[in-house]
């Protein structure tokens, strides 16, 4: 007789890591608050759920219309060959799917609930791991905590323990993720991580796909195992998988078996091998159950696939059975509805952001890319530039004209251009947080402003440095105006670079946009040709650019104290060479106000695409 789910003993996951004493786990909140998160025990049905899209003008069926019934205690398998409609299953469930593509019904103890209640009870682990490099596995989930549950939450290290316990990771607590610059945890333990900080929200409904993707044997039961403990615990617990071994299998309350995106079975896991020997296919007595069921639904491999068991399912008592079973779920669920899962606060978004900012802080002063690698390059080229031009200012001749207007443009130009830097990194953030927004740790408005408010400093730093390496050197006039232009070009700079980061797929399409963008509005910022004579089909770059602005300040800076230059100069004075450049009109403040302007409403364009475009859904 075949153990039933969760009699078997605890594995160790890998040497090294701790074991687990099953009744500590029982017995951890992230066990019992499956029972005590909401006012009743978590159901979800869906009915004739289906997704469609749309390829080549025609309409395709991923996923022909199913039925089924995960309740609290389950742990529910959804199998099926690669193709099958495993994760778009899972993505509808879950709300991932754009609503345009899904039809049919998905219910929540017997209703229909709103997009953020579902984030609120509801956590999902998709297969691909998006965490941030810098932070240790510790630091992950004590950042993953206080989104859920509050900056200064009493629970914060009960649940980070409990959480490390249940997926093995309490000897690599202080081993840091790991990224391009640092070496950290393997595959396997990404990915166990990546539970773990789902975990920490005491999800009531906890849906995987892949969960034990690139872990060996022993982890991947281990894994499942604990899945199986949080589903006795109270969670309802459904996953994709590929090949459970035997033992895995055994672990099983329910299976949904998918074919071509046709439900070949949807029922208890315990039964499957009645049905599908009635059908004509005995399970043999050694074999693994999984493998023996893929076989037969396996299209790409005819060699034992049998078609029929596409319609002997929709025909079946255990499909007639499973609908009244469904209806009745959904019926007795609608009396007495999820409670507990209320709309954020605004002490939770105050919370939100004060855990953003000190994330974003340790994440910028860590990740060598973000700023290091930049200041580096801006005080280096700032250097050159000011050894280059040494003691510019005390020259007032023809040659120390040219040299001032190129020195000028150099400035305003390139160190802005080399905003384009910071690119790469960003996108690589950008799957943690479509994944913490998806999964309700924080909405989209304190992200974009704890991001905004902790570039600050950076900039500070790289503009204050870059203005001392150059003024001084090259002898330039107003210090503090330099620094402050500089500083508010990059600050617009910084919410163009995030804002083109939004709109792209790829870093690589996003530095030739950021590139191809900083080219025109060099073009027309009023150096190469003055304003006056910029051709009315291409003055609007001129306005549109926030180069052009940061370049008028300096000039203006720069030649307005200048009451007359050496004979045989092109202008008497500084006023000349601005009425010369069209810069007459400068008003520093003015100028200096328009480029915090265009930041301002880049980082608010920046929000608007992230709250409509990047919804994590397909």
């Amino acid at each position: 007789m075949s153990p039933t789910p969760c009699d078997v003993p605890p594995c160790d996951f890998q040497q090294g890591d701790a074991p687990i004493d099953l009744e500590m786990q029982r017995n951890s909140s992230l066990s019992e608050s499956g029972a005590t998160l909401h006012k009743e025990k978590p159901s979800v049905q869906w009915q004739d759920l289906a997704v469609k899209v749309v390829r080549n003008k025609e309409e395709t069926v991923i996923l022909q219309p199913t039925t089924g019934l995960l309740n609290a205690g389950d742990l529910l398998a959804i199998m099926g060959p690669s193709g099958s409609g495993k994760t778009t299953m899972l993505d509808a469930l879950s709300g991932r799917t754009v609503p345009s593509k899904v039809s049919g019904e998905v219910l929540f103890n017997g209703r229909a609930i709103p997009s953020w209640q579902r984030r609120n009870i509801l956590s999902y682990v998709a297969q691909e791991d998006s965490l941030l490099g810098v932070f240790s596995v510790a630091e992950t989930l004590r950042f993953a905590t206080r989104f859920y549950h509050g900056y200064t939450s009493k629970e914060i290290e009960a649940l980070e323990a409990d959480a490390l316990a249940l997926v093995g990771l309490e000897s690599a607590r202080n081993t840091r993720v790991g990224d391009i610059f640092f070496k950290g945890l393997s595959g396997g333990q990404k990915r166990r991580l990546s539970l773990a900080v789902e975990l920490v929200k005491k999800p009531a409904v906890l849906i995987l796909d892949e969960p034990t993707s690139g872990l060996d044997s022993a982890s991947a039961y281990g894994v499942m195992l604990r899945l199986c403990e949080l589903a006795k615990a109270g969670h309802a617990v459904a996953c994709t998988i590929h090949q459970p071994s035997t033992e895995i299998w055994d672990l099983f309350d329910k299976l949904h078996l998918l074919s071509a995106g046709h439900t070949v079975y949807s029922g208890a896991a315990s039964r499957a091998r009645d049905y599908f020997a009635a059908a004509g296919h005995p399970c043999p007595q050694y074999a693994n159950p999984a493998d023996h069921f893929l076989a037969l639904v396996n299209g790409d491999f005819p060699d034992r696939y049998d078609a029929s068991l596409l319609q002997h399912f929709a025909d079946s008592d255990e499909r007639r059975t499973l609908l009244k079973k469904v209806a009745k779920a959904a019926q007795a669920g609608a009396a007495a509805p999820l409670g507990g899962a209320d709309a954020p606060s605004g002490l939770r978004h105050l919370s939100t952001f004060v855990t953003l900012c000190h994330r974003f802080t340790l994440n910028n002063l860590r990740n060598p890319g973000i700023y290091w690698v930049r200041l580096v390059m801006y005080v280096g080229l700032c250097l050159m530039c000011g050894l280059m031009y040494l003691g510019l200012g005390d020259e007032k001749d023809y040659s120390s004209i040219n040299s001032r207007t190129s020195l000028l443009f150099y400035i305003a130009a390139f160190l802005v251009f080399m905003s384009v830097a910071v690119l790469p990194f960003f996108m690589m953030e950008r799957p943690t947080f479509t994944r913490e927004r998806m999964n309700g740790a924080y909405a989209v408005g304190p992200w974009v402003l704890a991001n905004m408010v902790c570039a600050l400093p950076g900039l500070i730093v790289i503009s204050l440095l870059s203005t001392a390496c150059v003024v001084p050197l090259a002898g330039l006039h107003g210090f503090g105006l330099f620094f402050t232009a500089l500083l508010c070009s990059l600050f617009a700079a910084e919410g163009f670079m995030c804002l083109v980061g939004a709109l792209v797929p790829h870093y690589i399409i996003g530095i030739a946009l950021g590139a191809g963008a900083y080219g025109m509005f060099m073009l027309c910022e009023g150096a190469f040709k003055v304003k006056d004579d910029i051709p009315p089909w291409f003055i609007w770059v001129h306005y549109l650019g926030f180069h052009t602005y940061s370049y008028r300040v300096f000039m203006w800076n720069e030649f307005h104290s200048i009451e007359a230059f050496d004979d045989g100069a092109p202008f008497r004075s500084g006023a000349d060479l601005l009425d010369f450049y069209s810069l007459t009109d400068v008003k520093p403040a003015r100028e200096l106000a328009i480029l915090v302007g265009f930041g301002l409403v880049f980082h608010a364009a920046f929000a608007l695409v992230l709250q409509f475009v990047h919804k994590g859904r397909r």
